[in-house]
């Protein structure tokens, strides 16, 4: 995507997408994919991440950006369990638990991780390899004594 199309879809100024991209590019997690001439002479930079998936280690993040994406992980972790048509056991579940179950989700999420660095997938496969790695992640977060009659009807 090019800074113009991410601004859109975002709903963020160029400058703010300009800025980003830079600290992206510079920190490896984005690369220019083309560059392509308009008819004006302008060259658009088109950008794309430089991996199938990204997976957050709490860490090796500030504490203060820590608590977002413990939300995210939460957000994930109910559609799942919606997936499941686990909703009855959502209700029954306290946010502090539901928080605790996250940090759980992201700490399997990397160790599952681990077993994919420098593993070669084209784009098309990002998706699959997305929907690997959080099944892996699921499936060992079922098999902890903590977490196992959460998961029991599935």
């Amino acid at each position: 995507m090019t800074e113009t199309q991410l601004s859109e879809q975002l709903g963020l100024t160029k400058t703010a997408i300009g800025y980003h991209l830079r600290l992206l590019l510079k920190g490896g997690v984005v690369c220019i994919q083309k560059l392509e001439a308009e008819k004006h002479g302008i060259l658009q930079k088109f950008y794309r991440p430089t991996a199938a998936l990204f997976i957050v280690d709490l860490e090796h993040i500030p504490k203060d950006v820590r608590r977002y994406f413990i939300q995210i992980q939460v957000e994930h972790l109910i559609g799942i369990l919606s997936a499941f048509q686990l909703n009855h056991q959502i209700s029954r579940i306290s946010s502090k638990a539901l928080e605790k179950l996250a940090k759980a989700m992201l700490e399997q999420l990397k160790e599952v991780g681990k077993k994919y660095i420098g593993e070669e997938i084209v784009e098309e496969d990002s998706g699959a390899l997305k929907v690997k790695v959080y099944s892996e992640a699921l499936a060992n977060l079922t098999k902890q004594n903590e977490w196992r009659t959460l998961f029991q009807k599935v």
